[in-house]
């Protein structure tokens, strides 16, 4: 049975982000300089104010930015290693009931980059579209429920060079059923559009929606739909280049009002054949696709608790990253909380407790654990000759 707060505070926050980690990472104490409590805290507020360990550590604890530095190097462990224990943490997080794993969720699969300015020999990085200055970037790829209220990320991978889009996809899904949940529907975005991937999806069985781009200028089994009009449901048949294995899906030919070119999505299941018309299923399928668009906003609040750092660690970078959706995760969970306690429609907005504001409470609430005496001593003939006006 889930523990229920009659409140939430800043020390509700802090317990239950804390408690998971603590439960989920196994952090242990380095030496006896730093304590693996006050270790979990550090990355905390490092989080939470979306600051350097550098600058926290000198600044709110007693220990030195370089035993903080080595604490948290010994205790992160591998990249695999430490994909599980965060992935593990969201799960912990959000608690799912026995009613939750017997449901059929719908997941947003996507990849979001963070932009890299440093040594393009650094491991863990990959090239890509120039975005914010720069090719290069640190990938990871996130699987999302979508249901309101409950956004809750279920998955997480660092993606690395020449991991593929079906690769990245098959390794998400197994995160999810790991832990109980079963997934029914997948969307992604048009960089998950690769006959593997529709293959391995197919395999599994689940409904899926992604919007198919262009292969090429010229004419092809793939381009041919494109030339559809709007409302056109078709089948997109072509070979993969590498495996050359056959893939056929049923396609969405979609234009919206005030765009120039109609998208083509392709789609399957989306309900049962027998029952639910082919044009019907389409349509679903497409308004799925839409939902994911909240993805977005997720990302964009995820970064509000993303610590900075120039580090060329992959693991360090990774628990930054993966500490920040805990976080959000919290918040998720807080929040659904509070709509159920107001009787809260599904769709509306909680304003009583934004990200930023549980973020600033948790900031505070470790603070407070911290005290430091804020004072600069002077000698008393600097005091004395002071010039006075």
């Amino acid at each position: 049975m889930r523990r229920g707060y009659s409140t939430i505070t800043p020390a509700v926050v802090h317990a239950l982000t804390r408690r998971a980690l603590e439960r989920t990472l196994g952090w242990t104490d380095y030496k006896r300089s730093v304590t693996g409590a006050q270790l979990l805290d550090l990355v905390l507020r490092v989080a939470s104010t979306t600051r350097t360990l550098f600058a926290v550590a000198t600044r709110y604890f007693q220990f030195s930015h370089e035993a903080a530095r080595q604490a948290v190097r010994a205790n992160l462990g591998s990249g695999d290693q430490l994909t599980a224990r965060l992935v593990n943490a969201l799960h912990d997080v959000a608690r799912f009931t026995r009613r939750d794993r017997r449901r059929r969720w719908t997941c947003a699969i996507d990849v979001h980059y963070v932009p890299f300015y440093g040594d393009r020999a650094t491991p863990g990085i990959i090239g890509g579209p120039k975005k914010a200055g720069t090719s290069f970037f640190h990938a990871y790829a996130t699987a999302v429920l979508i249901h309101k209220h409950r956004r809750y990320t279920v998955g997480l991978l660092a993606v690395h060079k020449g991991t593929k889009p079906h690769q990245q996809v098959h390794t998400l899904l197994d995160h999810v059923a790991a832990r109980g949940l079963t997934v029914g529907g997948v969307v992604l975005d048009a960089g998950f559009d690769s006959g593997e991937t529709l293959l391995l999806l197919q395999e599994r069985n689940l409904s899926y929606a992604v919007p198919m781009r262009k292969k090429g200028s010229g004419t092809n089994r793939r381009n041919a739909c494109d030339a559809q009009p709007s409302g056109t449901i078709a089948t997109m048949e072509w070979v993969t280049e590498k495996t050359r294995r056959s893939v056929s899906t049923r396609v969405l030919v979609w234009r919206r009002p005030g765009e120039s070119h109609a998208r083509v999505y392709a789609f399957s299941g989306w309900g049962d054949a027998g029952a639910v018309s082919e044009a019907t299923r389409a349509w679903l399928g497409r308004r799925r696709y839409r939902e994911r668009f909240g993805i977005e906003t997720s990302y964009r609040q995820k970064n509000q608790a993303r610590g900075w750092t120039t580090s060329t660690s992959p693991e360090y970078r990774l628990l930054l990253e993966g500490v920040a959706l805990v976080l959000r995760q919290v918040w998720v969970c807080l929040t659904l909380r509070i709509a159920r306690a107001r009787n809260r429609n599904p769709k509306a907005w909680v304003h009583e407790l934004p990200l930023v504001e549980m973020l600033d409470w948790l900031t505070q609430r470790i603070r407070s654990r911290y005290p430091r005496t804020r004072c600069i001593t002077l000698t008393h003939k600097i005091l004395t000759a002071a010039p006075m006006h």
